[in-house]
């Protein structure tokens, strides 16, 4: 098949590309800010269903980020038939919150102890994530059967799974459920709080407030929460550095979770799908032919083998994050180097207890609202630009134009299946300034947040130039 590259991408450093490190460092700080509250949220959210302590929570918190490095390195440098090889982000997925939930109710119920609930979770994780791993090997098949309707329909009802969730955490918790003081006021204030400064950097038009817009509204929350004296800062305790050991907690199987379990790894192959595919189009990589089926088939593997990896150490199911390809968009830069920074990065943070030590002093009732003010929540991390569960943009028809156009530039019909309000749309306008950035020239499509790039000439940059362009979301969310 012959390979289709989206002409409208706008990359200036490509894949393969060598940035310099101060833009290297640079764009990954800017994935990092992107993606750091949505890998530990999961691990503070499940941890607090369960009752665990505080060492027992930073545990899960630092290996969640340290097994997110490993991931991210895995899925980017490929190795051998594992990897997408796409600057493509993994991390802790917060789909399985929803089943993980069902699993503490009944762990509770059952008298067992936290460890237990959580081994639980991870055993059933280990297992199970062998239907990804599966999946990968049958892509084809699977991309016939799950069509981009049922694609977006079940993304949006993973979203919606997680209503109850958010719930219980803004009123406090089962703790505050049980003590009889669940949506005590200064919960649902700091709840409220939280969730407006969410909504408000997601509607803001600088582009770094809405990449950190979840983590804003923590922190906000957090220090809100701080001063209503809702925040317990325990004592220090244990080493300055942790060492990753597999099966710190013991694992546990049941059959009866299989079933929601391997449902779920369906729905993450769905997205991470989309995912992939929607790097490999921003980055201006093929979407179609052998080398994308391979990237995408070796991504989808990573992702269950990094699942597994994730069990042994104590941390949740990984996916690939989509909200890495606005930041793409938004920078330029494609490179795998950047992806490899944001991999060192995330293994430092895990093996410094003193991170996770600070993440687990979010009160309950902050992550909450966050999550509910999290305008992206529908199903996956900002789902892939031009469509969910997969779905390409289409070839020019008349061999000019864009992707998705008529050979005069005019809107042709949106792809089967697509559904306003689950299928987000990503319109990129603006203009490039070939003879300060290198390439694309005017009219050539960039994400809408101005972007100022400080590098030398010999770099392709100017402290003059700057890039704008426009990215508009119909729809998506935070894994």
């Amino acid at each position: 098949m012959k390979e289709w590259v989206d002409p409208g991408a706008d990359v200036l450093f490509p894949l393969e590309a060598k940035p310099p490190v101060r833009v290297a460092l640079g764009a990954a700080l800017q994935h990092m800010l992107a993606i750091f509250a949505s890998i530990v949220t999961p691990a503070l959210v499940v941890c607090g269903l369960c009752g665990a302590s505080p060492e027992l929570t930073r545990h899960v918190a630092g290996m969640s980020l340290f097994i997110s490095g490993v991931a991210t390195f895995i899925q980017i440098h490929r190795l051998g038939a594992v990897g997408s090889g796409l600057l493509s982000i993994q991390g802790t997925s917060s789909s399985f919150i929803a089943i993980f939930a069902g699993m503490a109710a009944a762990g509770l119920a059952r008298g067992e102890t936290p460890e237990q609930m959580l081994g639980l979770m991870l055993g059933m994780g280990l297992i199970c994530a062998l239907v990804e791993v599966g999946l990968s090997q049958v892509l084809p098949w699977l991309r016939r059967i799950i069509t981009p309707l049922v694609a977006g329909i079940v993304i949006t009802l993973i979203g919606l799974t997680l209503l109850k969730v958010s719930a219980m955490q803004i009123g406090g918790g089962d703790a505050a459920l049980a003590a009889g003081t669940f949506g005590a006021k200064k919960d649902v204030l700091v709840a409220v709080f939280s969730a407006a400064v969410v909504l408000l950097l997601n509607r803001s038009s600088r582009p770094w407030c809405r990449m950190g817009a979840l983590m804003g509204g923590i922190a906000a929350g957090t220090a809100v929460a701080a001063l209503l004296g809702m925040v317990r800062v325990p004592a220090w305790e244990g080493a300055w550095v942790a060492i990753p050991a597999p099966f710190r907690i013991p694992l546990a199987f049941r059959w009866e979770w299989v079933l929601p379990m391997a449902l779920m790894y369906l729905a993450t192959t769905v997205e991470s799908l989309g995912d992939i595919t929607a790097t490999s189009m921003v980055s201006g990589e093929p979407t179609e032919g052998g080398l994308y089926e391979r990237r995408i088939s070796g991504g989808i593997l990573a992702d269950g083998l990094n699942s597994m990896l994730a069990a042994l150490f104590g941390a949740f199911p990984t996916t690939s994050f989509s909200q890495n390809n606005g930041v793409i968009q938004l920078t330029g830069v494609a490179s795998r180097r950047v992806g490899l920074w944001i991999a060192l990065f995330l293994v430092v943070a895990g093996l410094v207890p003193g991170v996770s030590w600070g993440v687990t002093l979010v009160p309950r009732a902050v992550l909450g609202g966050g999550d509910a003010g999290d305008v992206r929540h529908g199903g996956v991390d900002g789902d892939p630009p031009d469509g969910v569960g997969g779905i390409r943009p289409q070839k020019p028809a008349g061999g000019g134009g864009q992707p998705g156009r008529g050979p005069g530039g005019d809107d042709g019909a949106a792809p089967a299946g697509a559904v306003p309000g689950l299928v987000p749309a990503a319109v990129r306008v603006g203009h490039h300034d070939r003879h300060r950035c290198g390439g694309g020239g005017a009219g050539s499509r960039r994400p809408r947040l101005i972007r100022k790039f400080l590098c030398r000439e010999a770099d392709c940059f100017s402290q003059k130039g700057t890039v704008i362009g426009a990215c508009i979301w119909a729809s998506g969310k935070r894994r």
